[in-house]
């Protein structure tokens, strides 16, 4: 494993990420399609269809048990997936999973920080969803400068992230969340309390400027947003 001191200014450890802490909760989130996880994977497989290079090698950055990514890519011309994350028993179950796939698949345990720089193996497609937001943001720019690296000309890295708005800053963005979360009506208030406790303390958002100013900085073109969730708490980038 290589020396962690290129990514020591983390916000979060990976491990403190509330699908590695509390599944319960985590799947609940999904379950009710609370952060439009239906609406941003329907969004990559269209993207994946249309605009990625064919057929496309895809790396799938913090994948956790991998069914998310894995209703995007269905029927997809996918060549290769590697999906790496930081939990042993997400990957055991993402074990299972990538078995319907029909291409060759990897999966690496480790912190995708590290792991990134590390890797030599090229991919088409990169992708990653909520997750970078657990980097403060000069982390966040060593892991999309990996990143690009391993991305080619003619191929795409895509994020699915929470949304500050421009002039917005976090406390503001805190309460937004609020806000929203008081919907959530299928939660305890104990299941509210970890939730917050978790937004407030690993989530650091970053607005489209900054995303755009982090992926030309690295070496990508251009970003697209093809998908932002109706309360434009979340959005989808794509970067070519």
């Amino acid at each position: 494993m290589a020396n962690p001191t290129p990514f020591a200014d983390l916000a979060a450890t990976p491990e403190q990420a509330l699908f590695q802490t509390n599944w319960q909760i985590y799947h609940k989130i999904v379950a009710g399609n609370h952060l439009f996880h239906r609406e941003a994977y329907a969004t990559l497989a269209q993207v994946l269809k249309t605009r990625a290079p064919q057929p496309f090698r895809f790396l799938d950055i913090a994948c956790g048990d991998g069914s998310a990514s894995l209703t995007a890519l269905q029927g997809q011309a996918i060549s290769s997936y590697c999906g790496m994350d930081l939990s042993r028993p997400a990957l055991a179950m993402a074990a299972q999973a990538v078995q319907d796939l029909d291409c060759p698949t990897e999966l690496i345990e480790g912190d995708f920080t590290l792991l990134l720089a590390q890797r030599r193996e090229p991919a088409d497609v990169a992708w990653i969803g909520l997750s970078l937001h657990h980097l403060l943001t000069p982390a966040k720019r060593r892991a999309i400068r990996a990143i690009r690296k391993l991305v080619p000309q003619d191929g795409l890295f895509m994020i699915y992230e929470f949304a500050r708005q421009e002039g917005e800053d976090r406390d503001a963005w805190l309460r937004r969340w609020s806000d929203q979360r008081r919907g959530w009506t299928e939660f305890s208030p104990e299941e509210h309390t970890a939730v917050a406790e978790h937004f407030a303390t690993a989530d650091f958002p970053e607005t489209a400027a900054t995303w755009q100013a982090l992926g030309r900085d690295a070496g990508f073109a251009t970003m697209a947003v093809p998908y932002t969730s109706p309360s434009d708490l979340l959005r989808l980038y794509c970067f070519s």
